[in-house]
């Protein structure tokens, strides 16, 4: 190869790929981001930043019932869906410039264009051949058309074409499995549409513990969200009404009219990438690869959405992905731990999971032990009204290690970061009742849950 040759090419400049190339960078390679779209990805643009700015103002009507409690009277309340976006827009504009600046502050070089695999060591951008040392492909993923019948209906939208509206739906039917849709369904509500949320599964959310589930399904139930599980959408027809959406829920057929049909599904964008010419498979539904983010063939990596399933489509987890795979591409010898990463709902209240469930411990052959605090009887929980929040320790019995936390309640993905700390670091029931907590914060219930898990809790009757 040339000198003009890369040590690292990334191909895609989203969550993954931008701290894919920084961290290259760092290490000394001469790097290109090449990015077909905007710089930022699918989180930045169209997903967690925006979804996260939404819950944002969600939050802040969910509370004001509490504020009343506390003798704090509002009137006059007008939700301005406009000004959000406005404000949602800039805040996004911010953030792409922040990080055009970051990957020039580390001389990496950013292409404009869509790449295609040209056999190993080459890759085409625009008709002109790029020769790389090591690339790593970080292209994400790509809505999938949902498969009941009317999805081809212009009404039956993802949440990029919600986005992009300025008015939102006076009624919506919210169908999937996906756990964006917990949150969008949520926001829908509180600023003033009718939602009704629907799963074939037998729960939201049905692989986390049922006290994380079950508690998040009384508190979204009590705020007036339908939700309705085992569900099958049998035909949605256009009328003059709206759309006329007959499911098949349990076994009894149910019609909603809506205005809009939120549908949620996504797969690994591996088409078009020439994955073919370096004896890679493009048929598969994702790119498989091993702890180094390895596909198999030297020299080109794989990482977040791209090399997933769609359960595990999380920005944290493609640039924990992509900073593996660029200390390898650069020679080191670094390892992706998969116990530890957090599945998270930005709902009121908050979901966050890390490690394995119970169910999942027990199928792994562990002799489990489980601990709960509830936050209702932690004393910052009394105060801010936590009716509903838990914290849940999963455990091996003999010696004690954690293998999963669970939260539900304010913060909860915040301290979701505390149990990734436990996890990583193999930490104890014993070391976790050790811990000195703050007082009063939620996060003194970690401890508590711990102690009962070991069957000596405090506070807990």
């Amino acid at each position: 190869m040339t000198e003009n040759t890369y040590d690292v090419i990334v191909l895609g400049g989203g969550a993954g790929g931008v701290p894919t190339a920084v961290r290259a960078a760092q290490l000394g390679a001469r790097v290109a981001v090449v990015e077909n779209n905007l710089l930022g990805g699918l989180c930045m643009n169209r997903a967690c930043v925006p979804f996260g700015h939404m819950m944002v103002a969600s939050n802040i009507l969910g509370n004001l019932s509490l504020g009343k409690d506390m003798g704090l009277v509002f009137s006059g309340i007008t939700k301005d869906y406009k000004a959000l976006l406005e404000r949602q827009d800039e805040l996004i504009a911010f953030m792409r410039q922040g990080v055009e600046s970051t990957l020039k502050k580390n001389k990496i070089e950013i292409i404009e264009g869509k790449g295609r695999l040209s056999g190993k060591g080459r890759l085409v951008v625009n008709g002109k051949t790029m020769s790389y040392r090591n690339i790593i492909l970080a292209t994400g993923a790509k809505w999938l058309t949902p498969d009941f019948p009317g999805a081809d209906l212009k009404e039956v939208i993802n949440s990029d074409e919600l986005l992009k509206s300025h008015k939102l739906p006076k009624k919506a039917l919210l169908f999937g499995k996906n756990p964006w849709l917990i949150e969008i369904a949520q926001f829908l509500h509180r600023f003033g549409s009718q939602v009704t949320l629907a799963t074939t599964d037998k729960s939201i959310l049905a692989n986390e513990n049922k006290p994380i589930r079950s508690r998040l399904i009384k508190a979204l139930k009590e705020q007036g969200i339908n939700i309705l599980t085992k569900a099958k959408v049998s035909a949605i027809k256009k009328k003059k009404d709206g759309l006329h959406c007959v499911l098949k829920v349990k076994d009894n057929d149910e019609t909603i009219v809506v205005d809009r049909v939120i549908s949620l599904r996504r797969r690994a964008s591996v088409a078009g990438l020439g994955l073919d010419t370096v004896g890679l498979d493009e048929k598969r539904d994702f790119i498989k690869v091993n702890e180094r983010m390895e596909t198999g063939v030297t020299g080109i990596y794989a990482i977040g959405d791209l090399a997933a399933d769609e359960t595990r489509h999380y920005s944290h987890l493609s640039s924990a992905g992509g900073i593996v795979a660029a200390e390898n591409a650069m020679g080191k010898e670094s390892f992706f731990d998969h116990r530890t990463i957090a599945r998270v709902v930005f709902t009121q209240p908050q979901v966050a999971c890390v490690g394995l469930t119970s169910k999942k411990a027990k199928e792994a052959g562990y002799d489990v032990a489980t601990g709960a605090a509830p936050l209702s009887m932690n004393p910052f929980g009394m105060i801010i009204s936590e009716n509903e929040g838990i914290v849940e320790v999963v455990a091996e019995k003999k010696y004690g290690e954690v293998l999963g936390i669970n939260f539900i309640g304010q913060g909860a993905c915040e301290m979701a970061g505390q149990a990734v700390l436990a996890i990583q670091m193999e930490a104890t029931l014993e070391e976790l009742a050790k811990a000195i907590f703050p007082h009063p914060t939620l996060s003194e219930s970690l401890a508590e849950a711990a102690r009962e898990c070991l069957g000596r809790p405090i506070y807990l009757p």
